[in-house]
């Protein structure tokens, strides 16, 4: 089996205000760096189109909405494969102002690297993991059937060959790849003072209870869903270093389960009135700050959303996690632990970060670097700043990095061009 990818190159055409705009990513960190309006988190958003094109969620053939195609082109290389994407992609802008793909037409090149095999498909990759010989698979939207069908009877027909058995393994690691991608914007977690003190599930209704559960709230249940898993390692992690013995943002976290219930009432046809009871639990945290408890909703912004964010970085078994501002109500102290911290994860995910902190650019290499700038004619632009300067100014970048200052120090000084 092919190890899982990492996401090399991403071309968005006609997407908001990335009218062509390339960038060869890091397979490591990559970090964004550009004024306000330049259209740092527009590539972020970007790449999380290739999580909605690999899940199929929020697909809604037949909406009647005012939508936009773009162009999404993405390389995607292991040590052993590649796979490269050419996709036209319908979407619309939701209230929320996140995209919600509407259609695709997806082309995929697949290669190995060792025997040189190449294997053109137009598989959709949400179904890139469906197997025609499991006929009673569970789909999770009536997209994925519809597409599963599709593309089986083209297969039928003749007028799809059968993908390779080697081409399916790449197929299904990059589908995976995409599955996992996961975005963090701060914005999501302003103002904690509305996040409410406690939340509740129906204990024969997990999912039904999830679907209700936003913003703030959901993130304390994804906390409270891993401090009751079986294996609590990450999570007993991510505790030990926010708690005293790191970070100090909090010197205790707990949750109180409570038993509830409730009664629904239903009236049918003839004025029948029905009711059913259900069992719910209602979830409690506490965080405890020296000699005091207190709920989410008094917690600062800034101490929200950094456990937030470590809680992401830690427990997220994703294999890229895309992080808008990282230094947003964030202490410089404290924003330099966080950053050496998503540098020690980028060993195992794929990091991509916006920002237009110099501070930010001072704990990182010129490698990781990437300017993103927006004109007229071009919309947003993004250049390595490896790319920006001759080989002579970067070995001088190199040097004044190593005899006098940082990055962020370099930027300042408008060696990267215009700041924000």
């Amino acid at each position: 089996m092919p190890e899982t990818p990492v996401l090399k190159r991403i071309v968005l055409e006609n997407y908001r205000s990335c009218l062509r705009t390339k960038i060869d990513l890091h397979p490591k960190l990559s970090v964004l760096i550009g004024p306000n309006g330049s259209g740092k988190t527009n590539i972020l958003q970007g790449i999380m189109l290739l999580h909605q094109l690999a899940h199929g969620q929020g697909h809604g053939a037949g909406l009647r909405r005012l939508t936009a195609t773009s162009r999404v082109k993405a390389a995607f290389h292991s040590k052993n494969s590649t796979a490269d994407l050419r996709a036209s992609v319908d979407t619309y802008t939701n209230e929320t102002n996140n995209d919600i793909v509407l259609q695709s037409h997806q082309k995929w090149l697949l290669g190995t690297t060792s025997r040189h095999q190449t294997f053109s498909s137009e598989m959709p990759l949400a179904v890139a993991g469906f197997d025609p010989a499991r006929p009673h698979r569970f789909y999770t939207s009536q997209l994925e059937m519809y597409q599963y069908r599709h593309y089986y009877l083209g297969r039928l027909r003749g007028t799809m060959p059968p993908t390779p058995e080697w081409g399916q393994r790449i197929f299904a690691n990059v589908a995976k790849y995409c599955q996992g991608i996961r975005y963090y914007g701060a914005s999501q977690f302003t103002n904690p003072g509305s996040c409410p003190t406690s939340f509740e599930l129906e204990r024969e209704g997990l999912q039904r209870s999830l679907r209700r559960i936003r913003g703030h709230a959901k993130i304390l249940y994804e906390m409270y869903s891993a401090s009751r898993a079986q294996s609590r390692q990450q999570y007993d992690q991510f505790i030990e270093i926010v708690g005293p013995k790191g970070l100090r943002l909090i010197d205790g976290l707990t949750f109180r389960d409570v038993k509830t219930s409730s009664t629904e009432y239903s009236v049918r046809v003839g004025g029948k009135v029905e009711s059913r009871k259900r069992d719910n639990l209602l979830i409690v945290p506490q965080f405890k700050i020296g000699r005091q408890t207190l709920s989410p909703n008094q917690l600062s912004e800034g101490t929200f959303k950094t456990l937030a964010l470590i809680f992401h970085v830690i427990t997220e078994n994703c294999t890229a996690l895309l992080i808008e501002e990282p230094e947003v109500c964030v202490h410089q102290g404290l924003l330099a632990s966080i950053l050496e911290l998503i540098k020690s994860y980028s060993n195992r995910t794929q990091m991509i970060l916006s920002t237009h902190s110099d501070y930010v650019l001072d704990k990182v290499e010129p490698e990781n670097v990437y300017r993103v700038t927006l004109t007229k004619p071009e919309g947003t632009i993004v250049r390595h700043i490896k790319n920006t300067m001759t080989s002579k100014e970067f070995a001088a970048l190199r040097q004044y990095l190593e005899r006098e200052g940082n990055l962020g120090d370099y930027w300042r000084e408008g060696g990267l061009g215009d700041r924000s």
